[in-house]
């Protein structure tokens, strides 16, 4: 197991379980349950009825065992795949709201928690080759580990004003986002002492933001006080009133960046001060040699050596490896999933991490094994005989399951990923691009992040609605040099996947005057993208080409119908009108003046409705 669970949880379930009930009689409004369900990480999908169950995987890491338990459940509970997020968690979607509790108790059985949605600390992320990549300064996962385990115990972690996101990244590369989550710690090296740079206020979605550097080297023992302190500042002067003014961020530039950091450094010496911070300890992952009873099978054709150039990588442990398995829109199919962990387990239980592509990065392989992970692969994936910059795009789900999704990115994406393989464009110049789709301007698709990105958007034409992309290219990850990518223009959904072609036929042209394509689009990239756009500005009249009228794997013509409020932030708007002050009958007959208090602290504590996206 990665982290521990508190002690309440089981407790807390239970009483999650007799609210359900009075749901279900009739006895409870929606609102109220929602209040209670949503931190749960339990989500309404855009289909009435059916919930999605977030599964807490700090740095994507779980066991096999932990594997065959969520593919068992997803199974049990009516779904047909388990989904792969793109903040390196798991979820089952397609839970019947009586399945809701019995499938928490099986996570909760598993080593699992789903608590860890609205405003509160949410998912910790890792460099997904954390304590495996050749070129680390060293393996943050332990204290990753280490720190989920204390605040999630901690009552100021689950009523913040906002959701805080938390990420380690095990070099300067910053291949966890680091300079782009509320805190972010990049591994460092001085006079032979382990510790982080510590960033703060960077974050995706509204207002997205670079962060700031807040300590140039912390000692790593000191990374608990670093977060425990922003928790704390975070919680007593955050934002909760205006759902527009609750990141971090907005503290930051309220604020004002002395007075921030004043601020924060009182809280710091308090927390300083504790005794829970003298014990802090990193969680050392332990690694577990096996047996490994399977005979290693040959493979020296060339479809094998094509793949392990594009999927298989050396690890700093000599004669060991990481593989790459490519996750169509990270939606596994339980029984794939299962047999992945039967073939994992004899190789130990430290064998597999989400990746924030939606995809599986196995690790600690016998070189010998990989023709068998190859073999494995190609059972479970059918990307994985294609190109990487295949594997490497993303999508969120849209419209499939999100109350705020605008667009049909999955299918966007699906278009995009038949149409460039029938191109003259070399897919294997393009290894570590990365396109991405979200279905609405929010950041569960990582359009801030990509390379290339497109978020959905509503355009009309007459009185015609059409499904449309807001084009967004050029992000750098890397510390110091750190930048969002930056709005371009537009394009209608069905000519996206022909203008991606165009576009990335241009880049390999030009690719070789350019140290990357951030540089390319800063120099000539958004003229290129505009003129090609204007080629594609003038879309049929409806009477003439109805095709561009409807999403893609849509049946329907385009409309926003059914598009509400999210549910990633439940509380105090979610209760306006159900007035859960002034109906005093009303609550008691909910569960009696316990649980009107404890809707109130909460509504107060989760003023926003954001989608359930995962940055």
């Amino acid at each position: 197991m990665f982290y521990d669970l508190p002690a309440t949880l089981e407790a807390e379930i239970d009483e999650l379980e007799s609210l359900i009930e009075k749901y279900r009689q009739g006895l409870l409004d929606a609102a109220f349950l929602k209040v209670y369900r949503v931190p749960f990480g339990c989500y309404e999908q855009r289909r009435d009825g059916s919930y999605i169950v977030r599964i807490r995987a700090i740095g994507g890491a779980v066991t096999t065992g932990q594997l065959q338990a969520i593919a068992w459940l997803s199974g049990q509970y009516d779904a047909e795949a388990v989904h792969i997020t793109s903040r390196q968690e798991f979820q089952i979607h397609d839970v019947a709201l009586g399945n809701v509790i019995p499938a928490m108790r099986g996570l909760l059985n598993a080593g699992f928690s789903t608590r860890g949605g609205g405003n509160m600390v949410r998912n910790i992320i890792l460099s997904p080759d954390a304590g495996i990549a050749t070129d680390e300064v060293f393996d943050p996962s332990p204290y990753a580990f280490a720190l989920t385990s204390l605040l999630i115990t901690e009552p100021d972690s689950w009523a913040l004003p906002r959701k805080l996101k938390i990420a380690f990244s095990n070099s300067p590369a910053d291949t966890a986002f680091a300079q782009f989550n509320d805190i972010g710690y990049i591994a460092t090296i001085v006079d032979g002492v382990k510790g982080f740079r510590v960033y703060v206020v960077g974050g995706l979605g509204a207002k997205s933001a670079v962060g700031h550097l807040l300590h140039e080297f912390i000692p790593a023992g000191e990374m608990y006080t670093v977060a425990k302190s922003i928790n704390r500042l975070f919680d007593r002067r955050g934002n909760r009133k205006n759902k527009n003014a609750a990141w971090l961020r907005f503290l930051w530039k309220q604020l004002g960046e002395a007075k921030f950091r004043e601020l924060y450094l009182a809280e710091f010496e308090a927390v300083s001060n504790e005794p829970s911070t003298s014990q802090f300890a990193p969680v050392e992952v332990l690694e577990e040699t096996r047996f490994i009873p399977k005979r290693a099978i040959g493979d020296e054709s060339i479809e094998f050596l094509t793949w392990k150039k594009r999927y298989a990588f050396e690890q700093r442990q000599t004669g060991l490896n990481s593989a790459l398995i490519p996750v169509a829109l990270g939606n596994i199919a339980n029984q794939d999933l299962k047999e992945l962990a039967d073939f994992l387990s004899p190789f130990g239980e430290n064998t597999v991490r989400a990746t924030f592509g939606q995809n599986l990065r196995l690790r600690n392989i016998p070189e010998a094994f990989l023709p068998s992970v190859y073999a494995v692969a190609k059972t479970i994936s059918g990307l994985a005989d294609l190109p990487r910059v295949l594997d490497n795009s993303i999508s969120c789900a849209g419209v499939d399951t999100c109350k705020l999704g605008i667009c049909q990115p999955k299918g966007a994406l699906a278009a995009l990923e038949n149409t460039l393989p029938t191109t003259s464009v070399d897919l294997n110049r393009l290894e570590s691009f990365q396109i991405s789709f979200p279905g609405c301007p929010n950041s569960s698709g990582q359009h801030s992040l990509a390379d290339l990105g497109f978020y959905g958007q509503a355009q009309r034409k007459g009185q015609r609605m059409y499904p449309a992309y807001a084009i967004v290219a050029g992000s750098i990850h890397s510390e110091g040099n750190a930048q969002l990518a930056q709005p371009i223009d537009s394009i209608s959904a069905h000519d996206l996947p022909d203008f991606a072609a165009e576009i990335l036929a241009i880049w390999l042209e030009k690719q070789w005057r350019f140290a990357s394509f951030a540089e390319y689009i800063d120099a000539e990239g958004k003229d290129d993208i505009r003129a090609i756009c204007d080629r594609y500005r003038e879309i049929p009249d409806f009477n003439v080409d109805r095709s561009y009228y409807f999403d893609w794997n849509s049946q329907q013509l385009f409309t926003i119908a059914g598009r509400g409020p999210g549910e990633c932030s439940a509380g105090l708007f979610d209760l306006i009108g159900v007035g859960f002050e002034a109906d005093q009958g009303g609550a008691q007959a909910a569960g009696g003046r316990h649980l009107q208090r404890r809707a109130r602290q909460l509504a107060l504590s989760n003023s926003a409705q954001f989608c359930a996206c995962y940055w």
